[in-house]
């Protein structure tokens, strides 16, 4: 069943939806829906809405709510990324993989060894685009919410950020040199917002690493090998969400 977002609250059964010019595209152009049919609405988190379609245009579309539910889709822990621009597209996989496992936040950052350095305007591009593919990856996954991208930062300064808006924040760097400390058995409380850093192609500098560190960042390893960093962040958030119970079997 196609799955949607609408910001209109407070919806009840014999309730109008309206849908976007973007979505409204999309049921009628793409896949082609006709009266009648029955697509998922998402108004807020946890409660999930069936609407009857009632009237289908390229620009305009609306439907009736049948039928309202509670789910829950959006993991426990809230996990945030901050995942450092790889090359070529690498960065649109991220955050339609990403989405689609259940992070919190995606933040791309610079760093010392971040190839693409994109100029303003490719940077403002790619945003769009970074936040277009995390939207329909939502969708694909039913999530609840959509995870925000942030704008490309430095690293530190993202950290930064980040933490500033989540005080009981838990920080951990991914990095090839810790020999020590697992990602998997790492201290972790589910019900604390955490970040994983992921560095790029060639991974975080020492002074990189230290400098995280210094700002409460615990260094793990995510095991053995060398991964790609397009696949480093999903391999760490699933860690994580392992340990929190968010890969369990839903209750009933």
């Amino acid at each position: 069943m196609p799955h949607f977002y609408t910001t209109q609250r407070d919806l009840d059964v014999g309730a109008t939806v309206q849908f976007s010019d973007q979505d409204a595209w999309h049921l009628s152009r793409v896949l082609r829906c006709r009266p009648g049919e029955i697509v998922t609405v998402v108004a807020e988190e946890g409660v999930e809405h069936e609407v009857r379609l009632d009237t289908l245009a390229a620009d305009a579309v609306a439907g009736t709510v049948v039928a309202s539910r509670r789910a829950r889709r959006e993991p426990r822990a809230r996990i945030h990324v901050i995942q450092a621009l790889p090359k070529g597209p690498g960065m649109t996989a991220c955050c339609e993989q990403l989405t689609e496992v259940g992070v919190a936040s995606i933040r791309p950052v610079l760093t010392h060894n971040t190839v693409a350095r994109p100029d303003a305007a490719a940077a403002a591009r790619r945003l769009q685009r970074w936040r277009t593919v995390a939207r329909e990856a939502a969708q694909l996954a039913r999530r609840h919410r959509v995870p925000p991208v942030a704008e490309l930062r430095p690293l530190v300064d993202s950290l930064r950020d980040l933490r500033d808006q989540e005080p009981s924040l838990q920080m951990f760097v991914c990095h090839e040199g810790e020999q020590r400390q697992s990602l998997a058995s790492a201290p972790f409380e589910r019900d604390q917002p955490c970040a994983v850093c992921i560095g790029p192609e060639g991974g975080f500098l020492l002074d990189e690493v230290q400098q995280l560190v210094a700002l409460g960042a615990r260094p793990v390893t995510l095991g053995p090998r060398v991964l790609r960093t397009t696949l480093a962040g999903v391999v760490a958030v699933t860690a994580l969400l392992t340990r929190s119970g968010d890969l369990e079997a839903p209750a009933g």
